[in-house]
């Protein structure tokens, strides 16, 4: 179609001319929209990371706060903050870099308190603190028995470790006094914590599909609800009974502990196995859902995440607490309680070795034991530790 243009003669005339306006090319037309879509994606990435929000006197990006969101802290709160007074160890490089960039209470490892809930979420059943060793590329995995005997963290007459949550230090968050009681107990620094319960668990499993699991022997949960021996997907309820079954073990809350082994290779198998993309919208549906609690910060979920699949599950590590079950009657008491004592000498040589890697040793730690070294009924759970892949391939307690 022709279009018509002015021109102004020298006479004052006005003349007109025609001319064609020239069809551009499928490649011209796509080459243009290609530029305006680069442009705007420039556009947005730098409104994103232009610093021109003020918090705390520091401009940040609007990429820069969603990043250090942290969305499920509301559920338990925040953490006091402090700052690291622990002594790392005179041979520890001073320069000393793991290349996270993670706020960190002590450089090259990040400490992650796990804690679940049992149904009134009152109690913290379950208890695993992972040290992610960032510079030597492990993880190493403490779990805790919630009978261990913690007298001086919580009111419950029986000093058990799960009470500590809702019966400590009443001037404290729940979560800030089971932190505190690790910290101090185990001279380890917990740089954030992950809570969840029990029906919680059912919907996340089954949100990913199930979990594979080859199951060493049976468990009778109930009369009507059994998980058989053998190779099978576990739904999200069936991944509840492993991890919460305890009454048909010799020693309930150890072998529930043996069980929360393969369920934790399972899990670790299954997120390796699954797409970035996949995963990125099953965290979206567990954020929503809150599912979790944690104070991880968005950008500090996605850096340990690639993390622990990077390392591999040959450098996940589960070890036991050392010490023995003991029935205990608290003083002016008739009935005695089944708990678990801690040894401390050995617990001691443990964290050293593999839970305090930067730090220096640590050997006056405040563990009150029930029985004393020398004493002891059993060892068996000194020395009790298998890694993840092992567990996947059926060693799930020590080479049992």
């Amino acid at each position: 179609m022709a279009k018509r243009t002015q021109k102004r003669s020298g006479g004052g005339k006005m003349e007109y001319r025609s001319r064609r306006r020239k069809r551009m090319t499928i490649g011209e037309k796509l080459g243009a929209v290609g530029a305006v879509i680069g442009a705007l994606v420039i556009i947005i990435c730098m409104v994103l990371y232009i610093p021109f929000i003020k918090v705390d006197g520091e401009q940040i990006s609007l990429m820069q706060m969603f990043k250090d969101s942290k969305p499920l802290e509301s559920m338990e709160g925040e953490l006091s903050s402090k700052t690291s007074s622990y002594e790392v160890r005179s041979e520890v490089d001073s320069t000393l870099d793991d290349g996270l960039d993670l706020d960190q209470l002590v450089e090259g490892q990040f400490t992650i308190l796990f804690c679940g809930f049992d149904e009134g979420r009152s109690n913290t059943d379950v208890n695993m603190l992972a040290v992610c060793d960032i510079a030597a590329n492990t993880i190493n995995i403490l779990q805790i028995p919630r009978d261990s005997y913690v007298p001086d963290y919580t009111s419950f007459k029986a000093g058990k470790f799960n009470s500590v949550y809702s019966m400590g230090d009443g001037s404290k968050s729940k979560i800030q006094r089971t932190v505190d009681c690790v910290e101090e107990t185990f001279g380890i620094p917990v740089d954030r914590y992950v809570t969840t319960g029990c029906s919680d668990i059912v919907d996340i499993v089954d949100l990913m599909g199930g979990v594979e699991v080859d199951m060493p022997y049976t468990i009778q949960y109930e009369a009507d609800k059994s998980i058989n021996a053998g190779p099978q997907v576990l739904s999200g309820q069936k991944a509840e009974w492993l991890v919460r079954y305890r009454h048909g073990y010799n020693e309930g809350d150890i072998g529930r502990m043996q069980a929360q082994r393969i369920f934790m290779a399972a899990m670790m198998n299954k997120v390796c196995e699954t797409g970035t993309l996949t995963m990125m919208g099953y965290m979206k549906k567990i954020y929503d859902n809150q599912w979790i609690g944690t104070d991880l910060s968005i950008d500090e979920m996605s850096k340990l995440s690639d993390f622990a699949i990077a390392v591999g599950m040959e450098n996940i590590s589960m070890y036991m607490l050392p010490g023995e079950g003991y029935n205990y009657t608290p003083p002016g008491y008739k009935k005695p309680y089944s708990v678990y004592t801690i040894h401390k000498s050995v617990t001691e040589e443990l964290l050293n070795e593999h839970f305090r890697p930067y730090l220096k040793k640590e050997y006056d730690l405040p563990i009150t034991e029930l029985v004393k070294e020398g004493s002891y009924k059993t060892s068996a759970y000194d020395n009790n530790n298998t890694n993840l892949e092992d567990v996947h391939n059926g060693d799930t307690f020590g080479g049992k």
